[in-house]
């Protein structure tokens, strides 16, 4: 299942989720890896789109459902890593417990971040027996 297609935007409790299995984390972050200038793709029930421009992450949402990342091509990597991050740790957890995640968010004085990103947390699903 390593289609980006299968990953999902979607809004719980006011918080901004992009989640999924981990093989689809990993696809969709090398799918905007490659296209990092400028890339719209859909997704379930939704689109992400990256626009590579100056200035640091900001990360957006559109329409309740267009996930907006845009930034320079280093702050873009914050997103690539952590789809690849997250998608790692789920595939070597021993607990499955908490389904593995990371949060994207500016706090005071990042200069990675733009003030105006939503916070966004990326969550793995968790990857299917063998």
């Amino acid at each position: 299942m390593g289609d980006h297609r299968h990953c999902r935007v979607s809004v719980l409790d006011g918080e901004l989720e992009l989640a999924g299995p981990p093989a689809a984390l990993r696809a969709l972050g090398r799918l905007l890896r490659q296209h990092a200038a400028h890339l719209e793709v859909a997704i379930t029930d939704g689109v992400v789109i990256q626009e590579e421009t100056e200035g640091p992450l900001t990360v957006g949402l559109r329409d309740g459902a267009t996930l907006h990342f845009s930034g320079r091509r280093g702050y873009l990597d914050i997103i690539w890593e952590a789809l690849d991050g997250v998608a790692d740790q789920a595939e070597t957890a021993d607990a499955h417990g908490v389904n593995r995640h990371q949060h994207i968010e500016y706090l005071p004085g990042d200069e990675y971040r733009s003030p105006a990103c939503v916070p966004l947390i990326i969550v793995a699903d968790w990857p299917e027996p063998a």
